[in-house]
């Protein structure tokens, strides 16, 4: 694993078996680990905040995920990294967690998404142990109870999905309270796993046509709004490869 950067944003060069691997590892020992998937919303917004490059940089693990990604990897000459479905390695996670008999808590999602997620996943993944689950639209006044209870549970996996930055701030603010082996940022994977969004197969962006990014990889969850992050990373990209100096 090789730890690289896009616009001064880190990344790792590391293959799906190798990460479940390295988790596997992490589960066994008390120290609290972290897993992120880096997407496009949130490399823009750690390009803009101190707070968040330093919380990426002392992650234990950062996915680069999307092709928009692969493609900036391409253009500024760095490192190549696998495209890892994060979809698919979460699920690869759960079923990890199943094996090892480990405890797994699923945070996020609005309303009922993380209960429906829950049911489409335990029929998927025998013994899977979900020790428990809670919304993520929560109250304010609610804030304190719920972070005290993720502790008591103490889970070997934790899964947050609020989208970015929000659930990267969270875990900043909160995550040491929450007593868990691997904290797993997962994006809107709670929504696609309760049916709520359907999964897209993206084509290829074109330097020579902006266009070609198309509006489907940003998450669902920002939907519309976050379009304009799109030109906006490859005018950087671009100004990035012809005025500065290249380096990992």
């Amino acid at each position: 694993m090789q730890r690289c950067r896009i616009l001064g944003v880190p990344y790792d060069t590391i293959k799906m078996d190798e990460a479940l691997s390295l988790i596997e590892g992490y589960v066994q020992n008390k120290k609290p680990r972290l897993v992120v998937h880096l997407t496009l919303p949130l490399l823009f917004f750690a390009m803009r905040n101190r707070m968040l490059r330093t919380f990426l940089e002392e992650a234990d693990i950062v996915i680069p995920t999307g092709k928009y990604l692969a493609w900036a990897a391409r253009v500024l000459k760095k490192p190549a990294f696998e495209p890892i479905d994060p979809s698919i390695f979460v699920k690869r996670l759960l079923v990890q967690s199943a094996d090892l008999g480990k405890k797994v808590y699923l945070f996020g999602g609005k309303g009922g998404t993380v209960d429906a997620a829950y049911e489409n996943l335990r029929r998927e993944i025998d013994k899977l142990f979900v020790i428990g689950r809670y919304r993520g639209s929560y109250r304010k006044q609610e804030h304190e109870n719920i972070v005290t209870a993720i502790g008591k549970a103490s889970p070997d996996y934790f899964l947050i999905g609020l989208g970015s930055p929000n659930e990267e701030n969270w875990i900043i603010w909160n995550g040491q309270r929450l007593n868990a082996k691997v904290i797993v940022l997962v994006e809107n994977l709670l929504d696609l796993y309760a049916g709520k969004i359907k999964k897209y197969s993206l084509p290829r962006p074109n330097a020579l046509n902006p266009e070609s990014f198309v509006k489907r990889e940003i998450p669902h969850r920002h939907g519309g709004k976050m379009l304009w992050i799109v030109p906006v990373f490859f005018v950087s990209v671009i100004f990035e490869k012809l005025f500065r100096k290249s380096g990992a």
